[in-house]
């Protein structure tokens, strides 16, 4: 049963007549900027029009947008003729996906209507050919990478609905087997062809978000079963593990993947640093940069994250060796038995969360999360690599290159040179060390922890560092003197935003 219900031949024929009703909009322009010319004649100086787009026309029928400041009807030729063809692409669209669909190919709704290239079939086949291919095949002395790469690039040539017939189609253990191979990449042997196995990391990343982006919402799970470094996991967190934030003491239930209600930005385009929360995983490290890169520039963190037609969200990363990506996630987020977000998020927004969790697919160690051998307990034994528990407890200067593109500059650990970092447009982190609770100032006990990352807000008029808990939720700031900051924090990071 293919998408029915539109008529292409009367939706093609409303295409025709608006390429001819495009046709004739110069003469109805030269026409109208008659009229306007002859009433202003006839109005003893008045002007015939007070519309800006239509007061360039009056006395010049050939001046139209936009070669000239009138944008009504003249435009309309171009215009209507745009239309025109987008809606004949639209029904070359849909009639073959009909036809693919009647052929027994599955193609998601959500990219049936889209305006592109309609789907060749041979394409389909072909790369269905290719990824069977790499089943028990011999790749000989030059490794696998030459085969592989045959793969992606027959895949990345797909339209979105060309893919999602692919993914319908596809034994799950042919894809599973050509991400297996990918992910492949020992370069360590003796012998120079073993350079050759599997695609470089930076490419196979970029490759997964280009096929996450293009695939319809029904093929994102396909894609999750077959590549891990599609969807974090989370059952390698201390919230997970022990079932509440150690730092928090907050307990979590419950935890899945669901889709939010929030939109990407409480208010479009714009970052409110101050709205964000770090959550139930024990990141601050990273969230801490995050929310200091915010605050010092905004508009860096709008535009380094944004949302694709089928839902799926862009963000700009970089990798552990300096290397831009923009890597795309799906749009549900791990959440707790009643539904709400317990990973990173903002006031009403959601633009955090995927920050984070592009950051957990991406980062490049292995050393975070609570040690091995934790009380004997073996599920803490796991590698831990592209997923959330990856991310947690680690060092405050490992996060910053991955918000900014740059590492970390430390500084000396005296406010003069904090204060001196921060008036110059940086942003600024800062850790504690492991503190005796008893010991922690009476003002400080609601938000001060051991083992913490805070981020620099200002300084107050009597000398004082204003530092933000990244737990946000009304986590109250801790102002510190020059002698508490240097009895109770350490390790400050000047960041260096990437431009």
């Amino acid at each position: 049963m293919g998408f029915r219900g539109f008529d292409s031949a009367k939706v093609r024929s409303l295409g025709r007549d608006l390429k001819t009703l495009g046709d004739s909009a110069g003469k109805l322009h030269s026409d109208l900027s008659g009229v306007l010319t002859q009433a202003q004649g006839l109005l003893g100086g008045k002007p015939a029009t007070t519309s800006p787009a239509l007061e360039p026309l009056v006395g010049n029928p050939f001046t139209f947008w936009p070669f000239g400041g009138g944008t009504l009807p003249g435009s309309l030729a171009g215009e209507l003729s745009d239309l025109s063809d987008s809606i004949t692409r639209r029904c070359d669209q849909l009639d073959r996906c009909n036809e693919l669909v009647d052929k027994g190919y599955a193609i998601d709704p959500a990219v049936v209507f889209a305006d592109e290239k309609a789907p060749d079939e041979k394409k389909i086949v072909d790369a269905l050919s290719a990824i069977a291919a790499l089943d028990g095949k011999g790749f000989g002395d030059n490794g696998n990478r030459d085969d592989l790469d045959e793969v992606k690039d027959k895949l990345d040539g797909l339209t979105a609905a060309e893919l999602d017939a692919f993914l319908a189609k596809v034994p799950a253990e042919d894809l599973r087997r050509y991400g297996d191979l990918a992910g492949k990449t020992d370069d360590s042997g003796m012998w120079w062809w073993e350079s050759h196995d599997g695609i470089p990391e930076g490419q196979f990343r970029d490759h997964l978000s280009h096929l996450l982006k293009e695939a319809g919402p029904s093929h994102w799970a396909t894609l999750q079963a077959a590549f891990p470094g599609v969807q974090p996991g989370f059952d390698t967190t201390d919230a997970w593990l022990q079932g509440y934030n150690s730092q928090l003491g907050q307990g979590v239930k419950g935890m899945h993947y669901g889709t939010p209600g929030d939109p990407l930005f409480a208010s479009p385009g714009k970052v409110d640093a101050s709205s964000i929360s770090q959550g139930q995983f024990a990141d601050c490290w990273y969230i801490a940069s995050l929310t200091a890169t915010a605050q010092a520039d905004p508009k860096f963190i709008a535009e380094g994250i944004k949302q694709n037609d089928n839902g799926t969200v862009d963000v700009r990363i970089w990798d552990k060796d300096g290397n831009q990506h923009w890597v795309t996630v799906t749009p549900d987020l791990p959440m707790d038995e009643n539904g709400n977000v317990i990973s990173a998020h903002g006031a009403g927004e959601t633009w955090p969360a995927y920050y984070e969790k592009a950051f957990a697919l991406m980062y490049g160690g292995d050393e975070g999360g609570t040690p091995d051998n934790h009380e004997g307990d073996k599920r803490y034994d796991r590698a831990e690599k592209g997923d959330y528990g990856a991310t947690e407890w680690d060092n405050t200067d490992k996060a910053p290159p991955y918000v900014t593109g740059h590492d970390s500059k430390s500084i000396d650990n005296n406010l003069d040179s904090i204060k001196k970092s921060f008036s110059s447009h940086h942003p600024v982190i800062v850790a504690t060390g492991s503190v005796d609770p008893k010991d922690v100032p009476a003002e400080w006990k609601s938000s001060f922890v051991s083992r913490h990352v805070f981020y620099v807000k200002g300084f107050t008029r009597d000398g004082k560092v204003i530092l933000g808990n990244p737990w946000g939720g009304g986590a109250p700031d801790v102002e510190a003197t020059p002698e508490q900051y240097e009895k109770y924090f350490n390790s400050p990071q000047e960041l260096q935003v990437s431009r």
